[in-house]
């Protein structure tokens, strides 16, 4: 059978392909969509895949009753039924009778997810990333599946071919997690069925980073190199600052208005954080320095390049600063952690700790329980040590009473 160059389908290309009595294939590159062209002058489109190593093929509408668009995506839903090991025709007319029923595909109810839940439940950097894993990885995978219908081989099959990036990958499951979740709540899908529940996630692989003190050091100094070189401006500079002398978030970093500076009492009182509660964040003398020296642009502390608006990035300024001291391997909120082992190493309490990093939990902060306790073991040494030297003081003393 005569297989035409590859190209995508359109109206006028499958229109134009010659009817000259032989049986024709036209596919477009690497989507294992396609068009036939019968003997008699019938032009089907079809879709094509490989199942058990065996190629398999269906036909899904005949041009030009159904158009190319449409074509596409009921090839693509084809496909999906012949790698998950489904009869694709027994599959459309399942899917034409749930839709009959007022069902929704995964892409119509994730955006009524989005308008209705995400949007208005959830925090504008939250729900901006839910809306780009929807539109990126959600809807081109899973998108036409039936809400009703998606199961755990469909969420694993996602997830597995995300594997180069694990952290996003585990990210997208959980996010798929919670759009069931709102479906079950909606009674689109029955109760405890969950197709992300019990996923085995990727090991992210990537153990906390704690800076030492010459460390710290270091990238203060990298802040001002990369702000004198004029690599970073004022703005991101006295955010990073901040960062490294409060341990705040760089979402509360960048959230902080002028009028939210208590001046004489030596905090910033956010109405909102991340734990959907007020948090505190005190400032240090160093803080207020970096407060006192900012340029003031509108209400945000930490200005945006809009009149009004908040800086947008502080993870890709501080990916040019950190080049300057040689800490490639330091993400932005390992300083948040290191502010914390600074203080564990001081000997500040846990529940200190984690009202300073504003913790709403206090598991939470057991993370930095063994930093607390090398901090307790060095006090323990130095006073067993000055315990040693006091008896043998006490020893030489009862000594020479005794020569005597």
């Amino acid at each position: 059978m005569p297989s035409d160059n590859r190209k995508r389908l359109t109206t006028a290309v499958v229109a134009a392909l010659p009817v000259d009595g032989k049986d024709r294939l036209m596919f477009e590159p690497g989507a294992g969509f396609g068009v036939r062209v019968t003997p008699n002058g019938t032009k089907l489109f079809i879709a094509q895949a490989r199942v058990g190593g065996r190629p398999r093929r269906v036909s899904v509408g005949v041009f030009p009753d159904m158009p190319v668009a449409k074509a596409r995506e009921a090839a693509k839903d084809a496909l999906a039924d012949l790698k998950a090991g489904k009869d694709p025709k027994a599959e459309k007319i399942a899917r034409a009778k749930a839709l009959a029923d007022g069902q929704l595909t995964v892409a119509e109810f994730a955006a009524e997810w989005l308008a209705e839940h995400v949007v208005k439940k959830l925090k504008p950097r939250t729900a901006a990333d839910y809306a780009k894993i929807v539109q990126q990885r959600i809807n081109p995978a899973i998108g036409h599946l039936l809400i009703a219908k998606v199961d755990k081989a469909d969420v694993i099959a996602l997830h597995e071919s995300m594997a180069k990036t694990p952290r996003r990958a585990n990210y997208v499951v959980r996010t798929i997690g919670a759009l069931m979740t709102y479906a079950e709540d909606r009674k689109k899908r029955p109760p405890n069925s969950n197709p992300a529940r019990k996923i085995k996630m990727f090991r992210e692989g990537r153990p906390e980073r704690f800076l030492s003190e010459q460390e710290i050091g270091r990238a203060a100094d990298a802040i001002t190199s990369a702000e004198r070189e004029k690599k970073i401006g004022p703005h991101a500079a006295a955010g990073l600052r901040l960062a490294l002398f409060t341990g705040a978030r760089s979402g509360e970093i960048t959230a902080i208005q002028w009028n939210q500076v208590y001046w004489d009492r030596k905090i910033v009182q956010l109405p909102d954080s991340k734990t959907n509660e007020s948090r505190t964040i005190h400032l240090s003398d160093a803080a207020l320095e970096v407060l006192k020296t900012v340029p003031r642009v509108g209400r945000y502390v930490i200005a945006g390049a809009k009149t009004d608006e908040p800086f947008k990035n502080l993870s890709r300024s501080w990916i040019v600063a950190r080049a300057y001291a040689g800490l490639d391997d330091v993400r932005l909120h390992d300083l948040r952690h290191s502010y914390a082992s600074l203080a564990a190493g001081r000997g500040v309490s846990l529940q200190m700790i984690g009202k300073l990093l504003g913790h709403k939990v206090a598991a939470t902060t057991l993370r930095y329980a063994h930093l607390a306790r090398d901090a307790v073991s060095a006090v323990n040494d130095e006073l067993g040590a000055a315990m040693v030297s006091a008896t043998t003081i006490v020893k030489l003393k009862q000594r020479g009473r005794a020569r005597k």
